[in-house]
């Protein structure tokens, strides 16, 4: 897959978040990249936010996101069906690396968090459709 992607904010060459030319974002980890919808961002910002109030609690979720504790003590993101081992300090890493990305967007102002069909989504157009009496 070769995208022309918008830097928002990165922590480091592996780790990023970016915005595509389908107006959805990318969040880069490692090897892994996942399509974030414009509109869930603030969803994954209020869940990280919550999270880092108090790191020990034991489900977090907020919409299609959750975090729980892992079986090898630190914690998995599920961002929809797709599950990122992460330590506590690379999840604080991926909270500061959402903020960052929250604030370049802020240009878009309440569009981020009020529009689900927003820029996230290409409009296609409606088929004509069929006269069902020909004359």
């Amino acid at each position: 897959m070769d995208l022309q992607l918008t830097t928002l904010a990165q922590a480091t060459p592996g780790r990023m978040l970016a915005f595509a030319p389908d107006g959805s974002l990318r969040l880069i980890w490692d090897e892994a990249t996942i399509r974030i919808a414009l509109f869930d961002l603030s969803h994954l910002a209020n869940l990280l936010d919550d999270w880092a109030q108090e790191e020990e609690l034991p489900l977090l979720r907020r919409g299609y996101y959750r975090i729980e504790p892992a079986p090898n003590g630190g914690l998995q993101l599920w961002l929809n069906n797709i599950g990122l081992n992460l330590s506590r300090a690379e999840l604080r890493t991926l909270t500061s690396l959402i903020e960052a990305a929250e604030a370049r967007l802020s240009c878009l102002g309440e569009m981020v968090r009020a529009r689900p069909f927003g820029p996230g989504f290409r409009k296609l157009g409606a088929p004509q459709a069929k006269s069902l009496w020909l004359n």
